[in-house]
């Protein structure tokens, strides 16, 4: 039998295939039963050798090939084909032999037309849709034994986005940390998965929403310590109250996050809700508040008035102390 698994979903496709060798049993002797090769310079003749091989002391054998048929699929390799038509008809009962492509195959290849004539051979792997990474990101915490907040579930889906293998070594990451021992939260994500320099901004105006000083100064601190310029950091800080002000501002409107999603040019409403639901910590008096610090923040810093370090400490302390709820 044969299979092609196609489509940029390669986390996937690969833990289909590791599933795929599981099933060979123990796995020191699977591997004799077991054959990858490398489709950019494979030919033919090596892959018909592979595929006819007999299985040694099993039933069966594995053969997988990586990035063939996206290499072969165009006219003028009609002739390799044609063999290769051939060879899949003629496959031994014996082997299993697995097309493994990244990229979506055409409709019009002659290999996935004669897979897609024949039941449960061809699987297409594509990254889920925006809308259902959340779900994604619950499941595979479920999986490995975890539970975990949705407010981190959005985190996650806005700042890794639809990459599987990096949403899924995150998890590794966030379930070791918190031992399954509680629910992984927002503050865990923020002090684990600072992705982009957006991100960790977002994490430091998070932490700022709940006045979490600590948290919001070592999100300052790091960032000064891989060389960021404090007023590149300011900057970064007013930007992401700005954009808070302006979520405010459309929902205050009667948008909804898919309508401000679009005005804004954000790929789903995703990015729309986590910003709406931070943007809840503060009241538009408050934010206004926070730009005339912001300014004179930046004024002392230019001037000279203060150390830029400790201007950005100062800001961050006034902006999260509970008792200056009036003057932040």
């Amino acid at each position: 039998m044969f299979y092609i698994f196609h489509g940029p979903d390669d986390f996937s496709a690969a833990e289909e295939v590791a599933r795929r060798k599981a099933e060979l049993g123990d796995p020191a002797s699977a591997s004799l039963n077991i054959t990858e090769l490398d489709g950019k310079t494979l030919s033919l003749g090596e892959l018909t050798r592979h595929a006819r091989a007999i299985p040694f002391l099993s039933p069966r054998r594995l053969v997988i090939v990586y990035r063939y048929l996206s290499r072969i699929g165009d006219e003028k390799n009609a002739h390799v084909l044609e063999q290769l038509a051939d060879l899949l008809h003629s496959l031994p009962a014996t082997t299993d032999l697995i097309f493994v492509e990244t990229t979506d195959l055409k409709a019009s290849h002659p290999i996935l037309k004669l897979g897609q004539r024949i039941k449960g051979c061809v699987r297409h792997f594509g990254a889920p849709p925006r809308e259902r990474l959340p779900a994604w990101i619950e499941n595979r915490v479920r999986q490995k034994g975890g539970q975990i907040e949705y407010r981190a579930v959005l985190a996650l889906a806005n700042v890794v986005g639809d990459d599987l293998r990096a949403l899924n070594n995150e998890l590794d990451k966030l379930t070791l940390y918190v031992g399954n021992a509680r629910p992984i939260t927002l503050a865990d994500v923020e002090l684990l998965c600072p992705y982009t320099a957006d991100s960790e901004t977002f994490a430091m105006a998070n932490a700022i929403g709940r006045r979490d000083a600590r948290t919001a100064l070592d999100q300052l601190h790091r960032r000064l310590e891989e060389g960021q310029h404090p007023l590149q950091i300011l900057g970064g800080i007013a930007a992401q109250f700005r954009g808070l002000l302006e979520v405010k501002s459309m929902a205050a409107a009667g948008l909804t996050p898919a309508q401000i999603a679009r005005k804004k040019g954000w790929r789903s409403d995703y990015a729309a809700k986590m910003r709406l639901q931070e943007a809840r910590n503060f009241s538009q008096e408050r934010l206004l508040r926070i730009f005339d610090l912001l300014l004179a923040t930046d004024r002392a810093i230019k001037t000279g008035e203060l150390d830029q370090t400790l201007a950005l400490d100062t800001l961050i302390s006034r902006l999260c102390d509970p008792a200056a709820r009036e003057n932040a």
